[in-house]
């Protein structure tokens, strides 16, 4: 059984006047690239990006800078859209939006004049942790996640149930994180709020410590 997982190298340039991401599939079968600039803002060029095994695509960024998200999607159309896994905005599938249940990548570049450039990689939405790494120069930053779909809870505590997410066939295709699972909406999650109940510590609000979520 595989498990969709960016497995990638994600190589960021950052020299004056040249800065760019650079994506790498490492996986055996072909991915979908999509980016969702924050704040409504204009696509990183050059947009949704088909990438076959072992084949690279690179994103410029701009000098007025760019912040934002890159993640994978497999089994998509044509045009990289109604894809099987992955596809978390819109065009949406009939039963709505997936669940961000694909490693997702953000970064955040600031005009040209500043140094401050990072990323974070939220490395599998089934664990509740994500890793924070300020980007300062450097080399390129490998990041895999390996988690079988076999492993998913499928009677998960606090009557949170099956975290799996069904894909075309009702197979299982990706698995939710315990606060996906509380606070998205249905059919996926139940739609709760994720400040609000007995389970808000599923998602570890504001002020609450890990510890205090998790252990």
């Amino acid at each position: 059984m595989w498990w969709l997982m960016f497995v990638a190298i994600l190589c960021v340039q950052h020299t004056a006047g040249l800065r760019y991401i650079e994506v790498t599939n490492k996986n055996n079968f072909p991915i979908w690239i999509e980016t969702l600039t924050n704040n409504q803002g204009p696509p990183l060029r050059p947009g949704v990006t088909l990438l076959e095994p072992r084949h690279s695509t690179k994103y410029d960024i701009q000098d007025s800078g760019w912040a934002g998200r890159l993640w994978p999607k497999t089994g998509c159309d044509d045009g990289g859209a109604n894809c099987e896994i992955g596809q978390s905005m819109p065009p949406c599938p009939p039963n709505g939006c997936h669940p961000p249940a694909e490693t997702k990548v953000e970064f955040f570049f600031p005009a040209t004049n500043s140094n401050q450039d990072s990323l974070m990689i939220s490395v599998c939405e089934i664990t509740p942790h994500e890793d924070g790494r300020p980007y300062n120069g450097g080399p390129c930053t490998p990041t895999n996640c390996h988690l079988l779909l076999s492993q998913c809870p499928r009677n998960e505590r606090n009557s949170l149930g099956d975290l799996s997410v069904k894909g075309r066939r009702n197979n299982d295709v990706a698995c939710m994180s315990t606060c996906k699972r509380w606070n998205y909406p249905p059919p996926y999650g139940q739609g709760k709020n994720e400040q609000e109940g007995d389970r808000r510590l599923l998602c570890c609000p504001a002020g609450v410590s890990v510890e205090e979520c998790f252990f």
